[in-house]
């Protein structure tokens, strides 16, 4: 009983620790941003490091296509909290021995605008977003994602929904560094498609 309290309260704490984390990345926007250069293939194999010991469980793989030395300005340990997220998210939903993948290339917006951007796919081999749920996705404390749920329970590795802020708050960092993310499910492999567009200079 004691060991499901902490639990519990554990849970809580993390619950109200993100809804500051989303509150502060609203009000200050990019003002809380800390920018570096970052070379993107270190720092998403440095957080796939970090979820490997989860993804082997199921035989998940990670592969990654696109230019390895590429960098952007940004900040690291948000643009870590927003890897940890979406590929701890895609390993959740992966059917075992199947790969997720990364891809990472240049993308102007438009041929006239100087503004140099990079867009990144993070791409699962699931059973893809429900539908219905796509257009509230990035809402904080929406819990949907049926088809994706069913998935997990035929799973020994199912765990809890989660907070429900998770995407909310990379939404968040995404749009303080003045990109931008939406969600679909790819249209040959099935699975979820989250592409990210970034600046790659601080504006």
């Amino acid at each position: 009983w004691v060991e499901k309290m902490l639990n519990e309260t554990n849970r809580l704490s993390e619950l109200v620790q993100e809804w500051l984390d989303l509150t502060q990345l609203e009000v200050a926007s990019n003002r809380v941003l800390k920018y570096e250069t970052i070379q993107l293939y270190d720092l998403v194999q440095s957080v796939w490091q970090t979820l490997e010991p989860i993804a082997n469980k199921k035989d998940v793989s990670l592969t990654y296509h696109g230019d390895h030395n590429l960098t952007i300005d940004a900040d690291r340990s948000r643009l870590i909290q927003v890897f940890l997220n979406l590929l701890d998210n895609a390993i959740k939903h992966n059917p075992p021995q199947k790969e997720i993948l990364v891809h990472v290339l240049p993308h102007n917006s438009s041929k006239t605008s100087p503004l140099k951007q990079v867009k990144i796919d993070v791409i699962d081999s699931g059973l893809g977003f429900n539908a219905s749920d796509l257009p509230y996705i990035f809402q904080r404390l929406y819990r949907g994602d049926k088809s994706r749920m069913r998935e997990q329970q035929n799973t020994a590795l199912s765990s809890s929904d989660g907070s429900g802020l998770g995407l909310a708050i990379v939404e968040q960092i995404i749009q303080a560094h003045g990109g931008a993310i939406s969600a679909k499910n790819h249209p040959e492999i099935g699975g979820a498609w989250l592409e990210i567009i970034l600046p790659m200079n601080k504006n």
